[in-house]
């Protein structure tokens, strides 16, 4: 509660966020179909180019699914924005706010602003914040627009005693029995992750699920319950992604398993061109009512011409969950 009461102090007035316009065009995700093969119980479900009047849609990176259907996105300008969607499309309506401080002044610059991850619990939206590396918290859903962030954690700066890059810290948050901060730099082929709790923190460096799917981690998944209560089983799914200027952008999908028998992981699929791929760098899970796992990622478009803002969705049908 603490958290919620810093976020929206006594006498604070909700605010609702400004309306805008999003236009969204079906992507295939290839141009022909012998180009968009994927594994077996892996589904495109659709694709999407979005764009907007608004100056400053853009630069997206973590992405949740609300419960009212709506997709909430940080943007690296210190921003939240709301995606509007119905029937598991995007509807043309968006919202948008920008973040303020402690002080309840809106963050501003790169230092300040730049909101990279971001997670759902409690009631609050969690966001991990790069330059400088933090995670705070912010309660929307009591003050909306008005909600301060309110400081949960500072981040390392240094790990295995190697000084992170300003732009290379928690691209990810992933919300379970702990929070997990995903680092983007790689520390010898390992991406750190930092697991914060009541009790502290602590730190582990993960190797990829698969030899070649070795990107720096972007997303990450909150933990999602798989089964009854007497099984106790969960996945993680992480989305890491490289570049090459001559190839361009690769993006890889991970599961990290955990039960009573103890944890896995498993490579699930990758995407690369000729597919329609981006700087892709969000990642969340929606449970469809037959039980099967949608995700959905999101890109960033660096708010570059070079660029596209690209909403994708697959669904991981029987064992591929």
């Amino acid at each position: 509660m603490e958290l919620h009461r810093q976020s929206c102090p006594a006498g604070t007035t909700y605010a609702s966020p400004n309306k805008f316009t999003i236009r969204s065009e079906p992507v295939p995700l290839a141009n022909r179909p012998s180009q968009a093969a994927l594994p077996p119980g892996v589904r495109f479900a659709g694709g999407w180019s979005l764009t907007s009047p608004h100056a400053e849609f853009g630069g997206l990176s973590g992405v949740e699914l609300l419960p009212d259907g709506r997709l909430l996105t940080v943007s690296d300008v210190g921003a939240f924005i709301w995606i509007g969607m119905a029937n598991g499309a995007p509807d043309g309506t968006g919202e948008i706010s920008y973040m303020k401080g402690p002080n309840g002044q809106i963050l501003r610059g790169k230092r300040d602003g730049d909101s990279e991850g971001l997670a759902l619990a409690d009631g609050l939206a969690f966001v991990s914040f790069e330059r400088r590396h933090r995670v705070a918290a912010f309660d929307l859903e009591t003050c909306g627009a008005s909600a301060r962030a309110a400081p949960f954690t500072e981040l390392p700066s240094e790990l295995s005693g190697i000084r992170i890059k300003e732009n290379s810290g928690a691209e990810a948050l992933s919300a379970g029995k702990v929070m997990i901060a995903g680092y983007e730099q790689l520390i010898d082929g390992y991406s750190p992750l930092v697991s914060v709790s009541k009790g502290g923190s602590s730190t582990e460096l993960l190797a990829p699920a698969k030899r070649d799917y070795n990107g720096p981690l972007v997303g990450m998944t909150n933990t999602i319950m798989l089964g009854d209560a007497a099984t106790a089983g969960s996945v993680v799914y992480s989305l890491r992604r490289s570049y090459n200027p001559v190839f361009g952008n690769r993006l890889t999908v991970e599961a990290a398993y955990e039960d009573a028998g103890g944890a896995s992981r498993r490579a699930l699929f990758e995407l690369k061109p000729p597919m329609n791929v981006d700087n892709f760098e969000g990642i969340t899970a929606e449970t469809l009512s037959d039980g099967t796992h949608r995700l959905w990622l999101v890109s960033d478009n660096n708010f570059s011409d070079q660029q596209r803002t690209l909403l994708f969705a697959f669904d991981l049908i029987g064992e591929a969950h």
